[in-house]
């Protein structure tokens, strides 16, 4: 395992401090946690809470395989100590190593409900493009995003993503109601 090549001082808008730093194994109970709080709220996310059955070893395979492969990165915004972490907002970033791909990847993000409209998420992806803007070889920074949701949607935009493409009905929920997705880009290099 490599040492965290990041390590991100922010304030939220209303003052609080907190950091951006490369997930580390120990995180994974938090990083459960945290897609659990996420998941249990099925307005913003493509898994049924039932549907995320994750151990620890899994997660921490997960975790690891960020800091293994080229290209790939898992940040987290951290409200706690180095001793006591508070796992807050999460971004992820994943590449494909074949060739004719390897100059995209795609990102998700996922910010606790107490910690949205802060800047949290703001941060997180401003961290994520500027690390992706200094690696090689990253060109293409793709994410999609539900089209109700116009909080994340106005994120993006003012971030530099643009939309490339509507994909109608895209999500089928349990109550046989669909979404519709966003797919959105942004050119880095």
């Amino acid at each position: 395992m490599s040492p965290s090549r990041i390590h991100e001082s922010c304030i939220t808008r209303d003052g609080q401090e907190f950091v951006i730093r490369e997930a580390a194994i120990a995180d994974a109970g938090q990083l459960i946690a945290h897609t659990q709080g996420i998941l249990a709220e099925p307005r913003w996310s493509i898994t049924e809470p039932g549907e995320f059955q994750v151990t620890a070893k899994q997660e921490e395979e997960w975790i690891a395989g960020f800091r293994q492969r080229p290209h790939n990165i898992l940040l987290v915004a951290d409200f706690g100590t180095l001793q006591s972490p508070r796992i807050a907002g999460t971004v992820n970033f994943s590449t494909q190593p074949r060739f004719r791909v390897r100059h995209r990847g795609r990102l998700g993000i996922g910010v606790q409900a107490a910690y949205r409209g802060l800047g949290v998420g703001a941060a997180l992806l401003q961290v994520l493009l500027d690390w992706a803007k200094a690696e090689p070889d990253l060109e293409r920074i793709e994410l999609s995003v539900f089209a109700h949701n116009e909080g994340a949607i106005r994120l993006y935009r003012k971030l530099g993503f643009v939309e490339e493409a509507r994909l109608l009905r895209a999500f089928k929920l349990a109550d046989g109601s669909y979404y519709d997705e966003i797919m959105m880009v942004q050119w880095v290099k």
